[in-house]
């Protein structure tokens, strides 16, 4: 015990530093802490320490899941659902086949080997993706479509995961028990996720405290996750779906300050867990291994990103063609560059038996796709986004620097005013440096109305400002304050004025 409890120390202590560099820097941590994975393994400076595959799927693909889950906006993903669902159906199906035909023609990797090899990389991982997207101001819908892709692929790239990995090991597959397997999976999880989902949002609204609510949170993750594989349905699906529903119910009847809490607790639990995978990797590959599978891991990246541009643009193709579904050329390029392998696609493979076949060879191949594709997609993906002309880098830094100026300005005339009704400063210091700030305040809303600024169109403040409403009319309800009837009849007219607000931003953004 004392000496797993070293190497665990170890590991955290090093990803710890490598992710502190990396934020002061300014590059992805995940970037950072692949690389630093890397040159460990080849100067052989960490421990080969083995990893039970059953810890990978019971404790670390349901946090790193849920924690997706919960911070999804579920209106969001609603509006952009047919994307998503095309995405996470018929192209995580086209982008397996893609990958498993070069795998099975080219890497000589038998039928079985290369079909999960082909689910392992049709994994999408949007911890990069998402970082960029919260730096930069990218179109509301673009980042829901990515975001929820994210969510059901991993779902369904999970579940054909497992089914190819119980084909290679028994070394045969049955159509009809495999097909019958996969429905059972899907809906299965779906099912128990709703129902698991609507039971943690009553338990939810009924804990007193933020700690509670923590702690049930956490209890619904690992139970969801058990039932699930105990009846054979996906967890991964189940716990997507619950978390879904609990993020909802988090934010439409907790306080502001409790939702902040549970936010805070998964995010730092997928952070820690994100951090460990990644080195984690580099504690069961031989360097040896990774530089003599480089051939076939170029091979698979080339295989992975033909398969990918064929499941985005024939699925928008069909979409556009059938449902009249558009989505911008533009935005179709970045979810084809935007396709980063992450912490879900290690954590799968260190998941498979130890006795599989071709399994360190699947491990060194999906290691070494993930670190180039994080090197050379990831790094400079925000820039990716500039010149796609998705957004304008110098000129939210304008808007940016405004608001801070106006912030600050506004902050600074309040206090002026609290030390001259203390008797700390003149009146006419206080007229002098007052006129100052004010002057900032004119200049920075100048700036701030004009067609990318405008305040009283910003969609992130409608939505917080329409949130914290319809929260705080809901509170009342429960304190006795106003009757139900009335705060429901409120909080209709919230959401419908939350819905317009989504659906005019979706309307500039299409």
């Amino acid at each position: 015990m004392r000496e797993h409890l070293e190497q665990l120390l170890l590991v955290l202590a090093v990803g710890s530093a490598v992710a502190i560099g990396a934020k002061r820097i300014g590059i992805p941590y995940n970037v950072a802490l692949v690389v630093v994975g890397l040159l460990l393994v080849l100067m052989d400076a960490l421990p080969n320490t083995p990893m039970d595959p059953q810890v990978i799927l019971v404790v670390f693909l349901p946090i790193l899941v849920f924690e997706g889950a919960l911070f999804a906006d579920g209106k969001s993903l609603q509006h952009a659902a047919r994307p998503i669902l095309a995405l996470a159906v018929p192209g995580v199906v086209m982008s397996l086949l893609g990958t498993a035909a070069v795998a099975m023609f080219v890497l000589q990797l038998p039928f079985a080997a290369a079909l999960l090899l082909g689910a392992l990389l049709s994994i999408t991982d949007t911890v990069s993706v998402l970082l960029a997207f919260r730096s930069v101001r990218v179109p509301h819908r673009l980042a829901a479509i990515m975001e929820g892709e994210s969510l059901f692929n991993d779902g369904t790239a999970l579940v054909l995961v497992s089914l190819a990995a119980g084909v290679l090991a028994l070394g045969h597959a049955d159509a009809i028990q495999t097909a019958r397997a996969l429905v059972l999976a899907m809906v299965g999880g779906a099912v128990l996720g709703a129902l698991f989902g609507l039971l943690g949002g009553i338990v939810l609204r009924r804990t007193p405290d933020h700690l509670t609510a923590i702690l049930a949170s956490l209890v619904l993750v690992f139970a969801t996750s058990l039932v699930a594989e105990r009846v054979h349905a996906s967890p991964v699906i189940a716990v997507v779906v619950a978390g879904l529903m609990v993020g909802h119910a988090a934010r439409t009847a907790l306080e502001p300050s409790r939702v902040l809490a549970l936010h805070g607790f998964w995010e730092t639990a997928g952070f820690v867990l994100n951090v460990w995978i990644f080195l984690l990797v580099g504690m069961q590959l031989r360097a040896g291994l990774l530089i003599e599978q480089a051939l076939p891991i170029g091979l698979a990246l080339l295989a992975l990103h033909a398969g990918r541009a064929v499941a985005v643009y024939g699925c928008f193709a069909l979409l556009r063609g059938t449902v009249h579904e558009k989505v911008p050329m533009r935005w179709q390029h970045v979810m084809v560059f935007g396709n980063i392998k992450g912490a879900l696609s290690m954590a799968a493979v260190l998941a498979l038996p130890k006795d599989l076949p071709h399994r360190d060879r699947l491990v060194a191949i999906v290691f070494g796709v993930t670190l180039i594709t994080l090197v050379t997609q990831a790094l400079p993906f925000r820039k990716f986004l500039v010149v796609l002309g998705i957004v304008n880098s110098s000129l939210d830094n304008q808007i940016d620097n405004a608001k801070a100026t106006l912030i600050g300005a506004r902050r600074a005339q309040k206090e002026l005013d609290e030390l001259l009704g203390a008797g700390l400063v003149s009146r006419k210091d206080h007229a002098e440096r007052w006129a100052t700030f004010q002057r900032q305040i004119i200049a920075a809303e100048r700036k701030l109305r004009g067609p990318r600024g405008e305040i009283a169109r910003d969609h992130i403040a409608d939505l917080a400002l329409l949130t914290a409403q319809k929260s705080a009319v809901l509170d009342a309800a429960r304190r006795g304050l106003i009757g139900m009837e009335v705060a429901e009849a409120q909080a209709g007219e919230l959401d419908r004025a939350l819905l317009e607000s989504t659906q005019h931003e979706n309307g500039k953004d299409d």
